[in-house]
Order: C-alpha cells, then structure tokens, then sequence
C-alpha cells in the first residue's frame, strides 16, 4: 500500500461519513451526478482539447475538466436528493437510507479515482504514473469494472497522455523490468550498425480526423517496402517517407494491422538496400535502435535486450486484448523512435521498437521477429492501399 492507497482509504472514510448523514437519496442522485459528470468530462475533454499538441498543459486541462464535470454533477444530484429527503418522518426509513448512501457515496468516489487513475496510469507522467500503477485499492476497483468502461476511457488517456506511444499494458498491470547492465557505447560506431542505418527512414503525414501531424521511423526490408508501427501512420491518408540524404517519397500503406500495432508503406521508388530479419536473440545480447527520436535528426542508441516477453494489453485503439511477444530492451526510447529497428551488432533486424516504459526512462520494448513475420510476408504481396482507421 502506497501514499496514494492511503489517501484513497481516508477519501473513502470521509465519504462514507458524508454519504451516511446525507443518506440514500441524496447520495444515489449525488453519485448519479458524480459518475455521469466524471464520464461526460472523460467524453468532453477529447473534443475540447483536439486543436492542442499533446503538452504536460493539455494533460492537467484534460485531469481538470474530468474533476469539474464529476463537482458539478454531484452538486447538482445532492441538491435534488435534499429537497426529496427533507420530506421523509419514518425513522427506521431515514436510518436504512443513511446506511445506504454511505455505500454508495464510497462507491461513487472510488469509480471517479478508477477513471482518474485509468487514464494516468498508461501514460508517461513519471513517478505520479509509477505511484497509481502501484496502488492496490485501484487494482482492486478495477477488477470489477466493466472492459466496455475502459474502452470508453481509452480517447481520454491519449489526450492526458503527451507521449506518442501506445498503451502496451493494462493500467494497473506490473511492469515486469529484468535487471541488466547498460549496453557498451561503442555499439553505435559498429560498421555494421552504420551501414543498417542507411536503411532507416523517417515517415511522416497527416491524420485529417484529429488534425494531428504524425511522425515515426521506419526501415526497408524488401525492395519497395517499409515496415513501421500502425500508430505512426493511423488515420493519415498520404505518408511521406523520407531518406536520409534529403529524399521525399510518396507511400501507400498496404498492410496496417493495429493488433500488432504494425504498418507495411509500399514505396516502389525507394533506391534504399533491404535490412534482413534474424530472429536469432537471446537475453543479454547487444544491438542498437536506430531513427528519428523527438522528430530530430537521425540517431542510434545503443541497446541490450533484457528479456523475451509476452504482454497482455490494448491495441492501439483500446477495442480488444491482445497478447504480443516482445523484447524488454536497456535503451533510451523516444517518440519518433516507434516503427525502427532493433539492429544487432550484425546489422540484422532483431525487433521492431513499438513502445517506451511508463516506469523507466531507460526501457523500451520492440516487437520480436516472429511477432513481426507474418505482417511482412503480407506486406511482400499486398499492392493495394488500405484504410488506416482513425487516430490512435
């Protein structure tokens, strides 16, 4: 039990103690108000905050709307609730509706920290991240709250959320981070590591449905194809992909698997040598991501992979649960780094980087070879555009 656990556990006496002289009545409207003022916030705060770039500003204004709406309804349900209460002369009747709404009072502030907490805790604000992630009460709520609620939470947690990454566990799930030395520096002066990065692309475009610009890496696998993650390119029409001598190319994306959180751009002109994949890694091994961290210049950061994992998490939308396998690597990932590779010392594909640690700055996690697979042998017949579904 942490700090966090604490407050929620003293929040919750007060609660009750206020729930039990205001009684049922005015607690079932001022929880009614409260629940559907917290949720309408969660619902507003998307479509308020849409013209912002993502900001540590945008998070706390979301964090902000989200606490009005829940005030004001519960104000607005209490009052109601008094007027109707005052009328009541029973006294057995007046003690079962003060018991009752001292449960439901604690019901109703413990569902707004859930959907308060939810939306913090998959996002990468730091230690106040790390402490809701590791509280138990809200663990606790969050077994027994609905999927189809943390699905409707889902837009909100991006808007608080200035990270670019995907969600890539469930809130309250521990982070399983395996102990490992850092990797040696002299890696990403690695002949091999530097010819692999003449392979490495930046891809950029616009996704018209939530006016955001998007922008990621990629890399070559096969002659005319670049493989990145889907939520680099969601919602955007017309990809560009750019070299790094200065080229622009025109790309069509004709395979976006949002499960996986994987894209293939079909890019016939593109004169770059394919990368090959080698699914040959093993826990302490060494290797580099390379791209375009922070939408800056290209760069390569060295890497060793702590462990083969199997996470439990959304896909890029929050719809369903998907199980990926994925390497845990010693690395310092960004935004702007989601779709690049994992190189080995040989210059071989080792994984596809798709997410940055909530908890540690010097954590990230690419997707495995065999993870990765069977989207690019689709990728390698797929000549058609797809559709790229809306902004993740």
């Amino acid at each position: 039990m942490n700090l966090l656990d604490l407050v929620l556990v003293l929040l919750a006496i007060a609660y009750g103690v206020s729930g039990f002289r205001q009684g049922f009545l005015v607690g079932a409207l001022g929880m009614a108000g409260l629940v559907g003022g917290g949720v309408g916030g969660a619902a507003l705060a998307p479509i308020l905050l849409s013209g912002f770039e993502p900001s540590f500003g945008v998070s706390l204004g979301a964090l902000g709307i989200v606490l009005a709406g829940a005030l004001l309804g519960q104000t607005v349900g209490a009052t109601i609730g008094a007027a109707i209460r005052d009328r009541m002369s029973w006294q057995p009747a007046y003690f079962l509706d003060a018991s009752a709404g001292a449960a439901l009072s604690v019901a109703a502030m413990l569902v707004v920290a859930w959907i308060l907490g939810a939306a913090v805790a998959g996002t990468h604000l730091g230690e106040l991240s790390r402490t809701v992630r590791d509280s138990q009460v809200l663990a606790t709520v969050n077994r027994f709250m609905p999927r189809t609620a943390e699905q409707t939470l889902f837009a909100f947690s991006r808007v608080v959320d200035p990270g670019l990454f995907p969600r890539y566990l469930e809130p309250f799930a521990p982070e399983p981070i395996v102990p490992a030395p850092p990797p040696t520096a002299a890696i990403a002066s690695d002949p091999d590591v530097l010819r692999a990065g003449r392979s490495v692309v930046r891809v950029n475009g616009v996704a018209a449905s939530c006016s955001r610009s998007l922008e990621g890496t990629g890399f070559v696998y096969a002659p005319g194809r670049v493989m990145t993650n889907a939520h680099v390119v969601a919602g955007v029409s017309r990809p560009r992909v750019h070299t790094r001598d200065g080229e622009s190319y025109d790309a069509e994306v004709v395979v976006y698997d949002p499960r996986r959180d994987l894209a293939v751009l079909a890019v016939p002109d593109l004169p770059l040598p394919a990368l090959v994949f080698d699914d040959d890694t093993d826990p302490g091994d060494e290797g580099a991501v390379l791209g375009y961290p922070g939408s800056g210049p290209f760069a390569i950061a060295p890497a060793r992979v702590r462990a083969e994992q199997r996470l439990q998490g959304p896909d890029i939308y929050g719809e369903r649960q998907v199980v990926r396998n994925v390497l845990s690597l010693y690395a310092r990932v960004q935004p702007g780094n989601s779709g690049g590779p994992l190189v080995s010392d040989e210059g071989t594909v080792s994984g596809v980087v798709f997410a940055a640690s909530v908890e540690d700055p010097r954590t990230g996690y690419a997707l495995t070879v065999d993870e990765v697979r069977e989207v690019a042998q689709r990728g390698l017949a797929a000549s058609r555009p797809v559709p790229t579904g809306a902004c993740a």
